[in-house]
């Protein structure tokens, strides 16, 4: 028999799926459900990539928790981390955890209620700042970006990881969308479909084009790497140099190639920020 605190999990995650995006799917909503409550295994990679890079140090910020998965890996591997977590049925399923697992009783300050925008912390008292899959859903990009500017050290580094709508697909509805066009028109589309549009009021139609201008204009002493748009570069003259095809044709095939794709996969952003 589940634990209360897994009931309480696919209780919401089925719930929200079904009200806010129309997932039925429950193949996939039990994977993601076993993905969240599984607090041992880095099943996303986030912590191995933090301690290959040597990032996994110091003090850490998980901004929108989520239900505590990255936050009590880390804290499992002896890494100093917090989370703020704005949704309280996802803090009521941390508090239930932890009441029903003794190893994590230890762990009961780690995250607390708050937004990005407002961060409850002092200037410059993180080492490190990761936002995953998160960004799309605040009420203000930009507010939340200056807080996490905010309360990372000099020399600390911010990681941001989020859908990149500059492309047709919504990772969300697992549907293509027009995110270029206005919200009317995505609803029109959604209700043709049956699917619900609740979902459209939780997202914002971010952009690492749009985000890396609100940084370097706000913020040019900063260095900022679109880590996402380095590894395509990377791929393409790998490409270039194993197929002897000139570096221009292979960028104009991947343009085409990509915009294709963007009808049915969305790309992630990957940006840091130094």
């Amino acid at each position: 028999m589940s634990s209360k605190s897994k009931q309480l999990l696919r209780k919401h995650v089925y719930e929200d799926s079904l009200i806010n995006f129309g997932l039925r799917d429950e193949v996939l909503l039990d994977d993601i459900i076993e993905a969240w409550s599984d607090f041992e295994n880095d099943l996303n990679g986030r912590w191995f990539e933090l301690e290959h890079f040597g990032d996994a140090s110091g003090c850490i910020l998980d901004m929108a928790a989520g239900v505590g998965s990255f936050v009590f890996r880390g804290l499992n591997r002896g890494y100093n981390v917090y989370g703020i977590e704005p949704e309280s049925w996802k803090l009521e399923y941390i508090k239930m955890r932890i009441e029903e697992e003794v190893k994590y009783r230890n762990y009961k300050d780690r995250i607390k209620h708050g937004v990005g925008e407002n961060l409850d912390f002092q200037d410059e008292t993180f080492d490190l700042v990761s936002s995953y899959q998160t960004l799309e859903h605040v009420q203000d990009v930009a507010a939340c970006i200056d807080e996490l500017i905010r309360v990372t050290k000099p020399g600390g580094k911010i990681i941001i990881q989020a859908p990149d709508y500059y492309g047709f697909f919504e990772p969300h509805y697992l549907l293509p969308l027009l995110p270029k066009f206005s919200l009317f028109y995505s609803s029109v589309f959604l209700k043709m479909l049956r699917r619900p549009t609740n979902g459209l009021k939780t997202i914002s139609w971010i952009t690492s084009k749009r985000l890396l201008g609100y940084i370097n204009n706000k913020y040019p002493h900063l260095s900022v790497v679109n880590v996402g748009e380095c590894r395509h570069n990377k791929e393409m003259k790998k490409i270039s140099n194993t197929y002897y095809c000139p570096f221009f044709l292979v960028k104009g095939i991947m343009m085409v190639y990509r915009w294709f794709k963007s009808f049915y996969q969305c790309e992630d952003m990957y940006i840091v920020i130094r």
